[in-house]
């Protein structure tokens, strides 16, 4: 058998092993938002608040602005009953000491 031959034979052989091989499942679809990543605003609420309560630190709510700019256009207007997006901000990294 020449060479071209062999080759051709290890490619189709291939080929039909593929074919053969089940399917790869499809992949999962992303996640919906979940209780845990959306506040509804209450009467009174201010994005500071709002960070502190779910994000651990009032100054953080630029964060909370930036997330849901589609819906706050003045960061010291939120109104109740709008679902905000709480975004997963990562903790500064502590400067060194001397």
């Amino acid at each position: 058998m020449s060479q071209i031959a062999w080759a051709l034979a290890l490619v189709v052989a291939a080929g039909a092993a593929r074919a053969q091989a089940p399917p790869s499942p499809p992949p999962a679809p992303a996640p919906a938002a979940s209780a845990e990543n959306v506040h509804v605003v209450r009467t009174g609420e201010t994005l500071a608040e709002i960070a502190q309560a779910t994000l651990g630190d009032a100054k953080l709510w630029p964060h909370l602005y930036r997330a849901n700019r589609d819906q706050i256009r003045d960061p010291a207007v939120v109104y109740p009953g709008q679902r905000l997006t709480i975004p997963r901000v990562e903790a500064p990294a502590e400067a060194p000491r001397p």
